[in-house]
Parts: C-alpha cells; structure tokens; sequence
C-alpha cells in the first residue's frame, strides 16, 4: 500500500523548515522511501495485547511484537513523559522500515490529549542533533482508547508545531490513517488547525527582550528570589524573567514562556527534585536545550541546587554548577560566573 498525502504543515525553525504531513496508508507496511526512524503507538498501560483492531496487533501479524520489545525496553520515560522507547528493531522485522517503537501510555499520567505534549518533550534527548529525524505515528489513542479522533489529531498537531518550530530535530512528522473515511474527515481538521495556526514561529519582540531567564521551580522560590538580587547587582543585567512577575494576568502562559526563552541572552536552571518534578519546569529545561543547540553558545546555565540522585546522562556532559546543597554562598559565586551572550 502507498502513502497518499492527504496535507501537510511546514514549520520554521530559523532557517530550517520541518514538516507535519497527514498520510493515507498503512503503518505496518511503509515504503522504502518514507522510512520512519520512530514508529510512536499507543496502549494501555502495561498492556501490549495484539487485538485485532489495533496497531500493536497488525504489527504484531508482521512479525514485530511490541510486547517482546517491552520486556527489555531501552528508555522508560512513562513517568514523566508518558512513554517508552524500544531497541533498535532488528533483522527480523527489516521489512517494516522502521528503526524504533516508542510506546506511548498517556493514561499513566492523564488524558491523552494532555500528555501528548509531554511525548514531544521527551522525544528530544533520543534525536541526534547532527541530522533530523523521520517520525510516524497514527492519531494516538483513537481506537481502543477511545479518544476522538479531531480532538487528538488536534493536540498532536499544536504540541508538533510548537515543538518542531523550537528545533525539535524532526524533518518530517508523518501522521498515517489506514481507512480512508477517517482519512477524509482527519484532512478536514487538519485543514482547519492549517487555517486557525497564525504562525509557526516564536517571534521575539525587541521590547521583550530578557538578559536572563530564571527556571525554577515554585518550591525553591528563596533560591530564585537569592539569584535575582544578585544578578540585578550586575552592570550588564537589566531585565531578568521570573514567571512569578513577568506573565500578566490573562496573557497565554506558553506564548509567554516560549517568547521569554527565545528572547533571552541566557537561562539559568535552578535543579533539585521539585524543578525535575514539574512538567512545566521539565518543558522549560528542553526549550533551553534546544535555543541551545541552535545557536553558536551555550546559554544554558544549570545551576545543580539540591540532590536527587543520578544526574541525567546529557547533564553529566555539561558545565553546571554544583551549589548543593542549598548553599546560597555558592549559589552567589555561580551567579558572578555567568557570561551573557
């Protein structure tokens, strides 16, 4: 079976344009030419039944089960991001032309569409940033699950523009349905987020502009009024975002976070458990990373405030700064070191 392309979304990202494109076809037998490096399905939690109706089971008859890939999986992000990422698929299922599964169990944090956000975010330490990624999925959740199927394709398409337009590396995400009724209908949703997305950019305004952005999370509010007061000491620090006074009531909080990051010569990450803990500070971490990756420095500044046991692999191979534990002396000393770009 071909892919028929149904519609696509082109996102800018600087100089970069990435895709979102809503295929008609079969998920279980992609050509050649459209090789996926991440198959992304979806399930219940814990529970990789091949059923009749479903993905897991029509890959399942062509020799991949995702039950098997379960068993030894290769990243377990479902506590935070609602999904696993397998091994490399071997010889065995060559044919299906695709490199991973990533099992995403959105019901292990919340509804579907809320989590699907949170699939995106953690999708960006398993992307190798010296070539984008191919990345297919159906509409999540939309069978077995239960959740209908605009309101998905919905969700999917924001959190994807939003994330491929911050330098998510994915060149094409390519959404597939197999019937081609659902095909249709998904075309005209898709037709009408096309018309409603003002633009795929988040364009930083001059006046906007922010010498330092401040993650942290709400519970280390004393580190980050600390690190304030010592940055405001500064000559070349005139602006700095604290979510706590920069976002005005009944503005858009995303727009404004997504705005400040880009807009800001330097973040700084105050880390400990409750910042690891919050979705909304985890989602800020990876924006850095990625203002990071795209530019020629380094304008993430971690800041390793309280312990919460192993350090993340890709924090390990960064520069941060090591204030543990709550040590406001160190924490002053760190805030001195900073270079603004």
């Amino acid at each position: 079976m071909t892919f028929k392309l149904l519609d696509s979304i082109d996102i800018l990202d600087g100089p970069t344009t990435r895709r979102i494109a809503l295929y008609e076809g079969d998920l279980t037998a992609i050509p050649k030419n459209h090789r996926t490096d991440i198959l992304v399905v979806s399930a219940f939690p814990n529970n990789y039944v091949p059923t009749s109706t479903s993905l897991i089971g029509n890959l399942y008859k062509r020799g991949l089960s995702v039950d098997d890939l379960a068993e030894v999986k290769a990243h377990d992000l479902r506590a935070t991001c609602g999904f696993w990422l397998s091994n490399p698929i071997d010889d065995a299922a060559a044919a299906l032309n695709v490199g991973r599964i990533a099992c995403f169990e959105p019901l292990m944090l919340g509804s579907a569409a809320s989590v699907v956000g949170d699939l995106f975010r953690g999708l960006f330490p398993f992307l190798d940033d010296r070539k984008d990624r191919v990345v297919a999925m159906p509409v999540l959740a939309a069978g077995n699950q239960g959740s209908p199927s605009d309101e998905m394709l919905s969700s999917i398409l924001d959190a994807a523009s939003r994330w491929l337009a911050r330098g998510l590396a994915i060149s094409e995400l390519m959404i597939v349905e197999r019937i081609p009724e659902r095909a249709a209908a998904l075309a005209r949703t898709m037709a009408d987020f096309k018309r409603k997305l003002v633009s795929s950019n988040i364009k930083p305004s001059q006046s906007a502009r922010y010498d330092v952005f401040l993650s942290f999370s709400s519970n280390d509010g004393e580190a980050a009024n600390f690190a304030g007061a010592e940055l405001k000491k500064r000559d070349d620090v005139a602006k700095v975002f604290d979510f706590r006074i920069a976002i005005e009531k009944g503005k858009s909080w995303q727009e404004e976070i997504d705005r400040a990051i880009s807009s800001s010569r330097s973040i700084i990450a105050i880390m400990s458990p409750s910042y690891f803990s919050s979705p909304e500070c985890r989602e800020e971490l990876m924006q850095a990373r990625l203002r990071t990756k795209r530019s020629n420095y380094s304008c993430l500044f971690p800041i390793y405030w309280c312990d919460w046991g192993n350090l993340d692999l890709w924090i390990q191979a960064v520069n941060y700064e090591d204030c543990r534990e709550a040590n406001f002396q160190k924490l002053k000393d760190a805030v001195s070191k900073l270079v603004l770009h």
